[in-house]
């Protein structure tokens, strides 16, 4: 009988433990946040720095006690550069891994096919790597980008060349045909006319293009004072190679994106220098705010953690999980949010300002940013400088290009 007792007793002691024990692990549930990706294909070198951006913010969000006592657990998919891959994993990360939360990937396609999912089954996206206006043109509630618009964003890189001399006359654009540096190109062109500098070439070509010697040297030909080009990545290290193999040495030349990803100098070392590139940030601008303090402290951390220093999508990938993570703290809310707690994290991304490392970020009722000014920096000796707006300049311009046969 006292043998039956006791058992009892342990049974219920028992049933006790394991229930607190559930109840703890509730308590401890983590916010289940999903990333669509490119890890390979064309994108793949871009969409791994975004990958690291997460991973930095995840790392350090979790050191400092999580999101309202709740750890962030990431989960990355690999969409292989291909948009109709980027909708699919979107879904699955919302239907099947029933995730709480959603973080933007790498480029406009991929963002322009990812964000009508995230609207239907409202979701909030913000991505810190896609900028075509096409994406703020449909009305969507729950799409958002801390970079700000591809046709203003590419601003800096023109309007540099009012303080330079002597003046350039004439501009060449080339730019690859997909979402994002068809729209760079328009923005350069606008800011061309803006600053008086008359556009004599204006082409896009098709991403896959192998030929970019025949092509170059037709813009070459017409002898324009700089060139602009609409890029990525590999088109931007591509337009390089090119220029230097046909001998093409224009006053300057400036890129949409590219030369700020570590692997356009690592590949190019001393062909990279000289070259102009638009960015939103970079680690001596005087912002600060909550999780990694100024952009200076954020730019220490990466190279520790990375060994290299962060480039302004990897910034701006970074600040859209700051801003979300701002709203979770001032709802109070823990996993797992339902839908209606979604709602309410729209509205307050829509209606809130938030002080980052990144800089001021505002949405407007498009989702774009609203607060962030354009940038533009420049390689020398192999290491990218602030030179552009001249009030937070690293260095002084280099300028004009200096003649591949001078080198």
């Amino acid at each position: 009988m006292v043998l039956k007792n006791f058992r009892s007793i342990l049974i219920v002691m028992l049933v006790c433990f394991l229930s607190v024990g559930v109840a703890r692990a509730a308590d401890k549930s983590a916010w289940k946040i999903g990333v669509a990706v490119s890890l390979t294909g064309v994108f793949g070198k871009d969409g791994s720095l975004v990958k690291d951006a997460y991973t930095l913010w995840q790392e350090t969000v979790n050191s400092q006690g999580g999101i309202n006592g709740a750890p962030v657990e990431l989960i990355f998919y690999d969409d292989k550069s291909d948009p109709a891959t980027t909708a699919k994993l979107t879904e699955q990360l919302i239907v099947s891994d029933k995730v709480d939360l959603l973080l933007g990937g790498f480029g406009s396609s991929q963002l322009f096919a990812a964000s009508p999912v995230a609207e239907k089954y409202q979701f909030p996206l913000i991505s810190g790597g896609a900028s075509s206006n096409k994406l703020f043109e449909r009305g969507f509630k729950y799409y958002f980008s801390t970079l700000g618009k591809a046709t203003e964003e590419v601003r800096g890189c023109v309007d540099i060349f009012s303080v330079v001399t002597p003046k350039p006359k004439t501009a060449a654009i080339i730019g690859a045909d997909i979402l994002f540096t068809s729209l760079a190109c328009d923005g350069f062109k606008k800011y061309c006319q803006k600053n008086g500098i008359e556009v004599i070439h204006f082409e896009l070509f098709p991403m896959a293009l192998q030929d970019y010697n025949s092509l170059l040297m037709k813009v070459k030909n017409k002898k324009p004072d700089v060139l602009l080009v609409g890029s990525h990545l590999l088109v931007a290290m591509k337009t390089v190679k090119a220029m230097k193999e046909i001998d093409f040495s224009p006053k300057a030349v400036a890129f949409s994106y590219g030369p700020t990803v570590p692997k356009f100098v690592e590949d190019l070392k001393g062909d990279a220098n000289y070259v102009i590139a638009a960015s939103e940030w970079t680690p001596n601008m005087p912002y600060s705010g909550k999780v990694f303090g100024t952009a200076g402290d954020f730019s220490k951390l990466y190279i520790k953690r990375f060994n290299r220093r962060p480039d302004y999508v990897e910034a701006a990938a970074a600040g859209g999980a700051v801003a979300q993570q701002q709203v979770l703290e001032e709802l109070g809310l823990k996993p797992p949010l339902s839908k209606e707690n979604r709602i309410r994290i729209m509205e307050a991304l829509h209606k809130d300002k938030f002080e980052t490392f990144y800089g001021k970020i505002q949405f407007g009722n498009d989702g774009a940013n609203e607060a962030h000014p354009p940038v533009a920096v420049q390689i020398q000796s192999e290491k990218l400088e602030n030179v552009f707006p001249l009030d937070f300049a690293e260095a002084k311009i280099l300028y004009p290009f200096k003649p591949w046969k001078e080198r």
